[in-house]
């Protein structure tokens, strides 16, 4: 009875996964896209975090940052190398939110977090409403990574007891 819960319940939501999955990676392509046509502004986005971090370091994180997202987004809309793609997005999304998080608590006055290079400074970028949208896109990279079926939910997709 419970997989026949399940098959409609496939049916009826099984295109809310393939609709998150290609909004998490269209918002992956635009945002490292936007880094890539506009590195000193992601550069100096990022020196306004104020982090620790050697200026070395944080130029090579202006170079490559955008196009791992890039790389992400478009393994997400081509639904390709999910297993990879998908934790490493999650992973992105937990340093975006350390980040953020991180400048809030210190009251760091960023007029634009630099997700989206130069081109969102409206509200859109400030730093609270980026950690919200951080955390939504966490929450949208662990939904496309958990499998459809959990055992405690459907019984009969759990693996025979031994």
């Amino acid at each position: 009875m419970t997989g026949m819960y399940s098959d409609k319940m496939d049916r009826k939501f099984g295109w809310v996964r393939p609709l998150v999955r290609l909004l998490l990676g269209a918002v992956f392509a635009w945002a490292g896209a936007e880094k890539i046509a506009h590195p000193a502004d992601f550069f100096s986005s990022l020196l306004d975090y104020g982090v620790p971090f050697p200026e070395a370091f944080l130029r090579v994180v202006a170079i490559a940052l955008p196009w791992l997202e890039v790389l992400c987004g478009a393994g997400l809309l081509a639904n390709r190398w999910m297993e990879t793609v998908g934790p490493v997005v999650a992973a992105l999304c937990c340093c975006f939110i350390a980040m953020l998080g991180e400048a809030l608590l210190r009251g760091i006055d960023l007029s634009n977090c630099g997700c989206f290079g130069p081109v969102a400074s409206q509200w859109i970028d400030r730093p609270a409403v980026a950690l919200l949208r951080a955390v939504v896109l966490l929450g949208a990279a662990w939904y496309i990574m958990t499998p459809r079926r959990i055992a405690l939910l459907d019984p009969a997709s759990a693996p025979p007891a031994k």
